[in-house]
C-alpha cells in the first residue's frame, strides 16, 4: 500500500510542477512579458499574474515533495523490520535531506526575483 501511495505521490508532484512551469511560462506569453522563444525560467515568474501562479504551484509542488520524502522514509523503516535493507541513520539523514529540499523549493516560490526600476529623472537640487 505504501509503495503505491508513494508512486502516485511520484506521479503527481511530477506532473504538477511540470504544470507549473508550462502554465506560468504561457501566462508570461499571453501577457507580453517575456520573448516566447527560450525565455530564461526566472523571467517567466517575476511579474504578477504568473508570479503568483508560479508560487502557489510551487508550494504546493514543495509539499507533494516533503510527503514523497516521509512515505519514503516509512517504506525503508518498513522493510528495515523484516530484512536489513539500510542503516536507519542513512534513512533518516536521506528524510532530512529531502525535507530541507522541499523548504528550498518553497524558498524559491516564494521569494521570487525584484525587478529594480530606476528612475532616468535627474533632480536638480545636488
Amino acid at each position: 500500500m505504501l509503495c503505491f501511495l508513494r508512486m502516485a505521490f511520484v506521479f503527481l508532484l511530477v506532473t504538477w510542477s511540470s504544470a507549473a512551469f508550462i502554465i506560468s511560462y504561457v501566462v508570461a506569453v499571453l501577457s507580453g512579458h517575456v520573448n516566447p522563444f527560450l525565455p530564461y525560467i526566472s523571467d517567466t515568474g517575476t511579474t504578477p499574474p504568473e508570479s503568483g501562479i508560479f508560487g502557489f504551484m510551487i508550494n504546493f509542488s514543495a509539499f507533494l515533495g516533503a510527503a514523497t520524502m516521509y512515505t519514503r522514509y516509512k517504506i525503508v523503516e518498513k522493510q528495515n523490520q523484516t530484512s536489513y535493507f539500510s542503516t536507519p541513520v542513512f534513512n533518516l539523514v536521506s528524510l532530512v535531506l529531502g525535507l530541507v529540499g522541499c523548504i528550498g523549493m518553497g524558498i524559491v516560490a516564494n521569494f521570487q526575483s525584484v525587478t529594480l526600476r530606476i528612475s532616468t529623472e535627474i533632480s536638480g537640487d545636488v
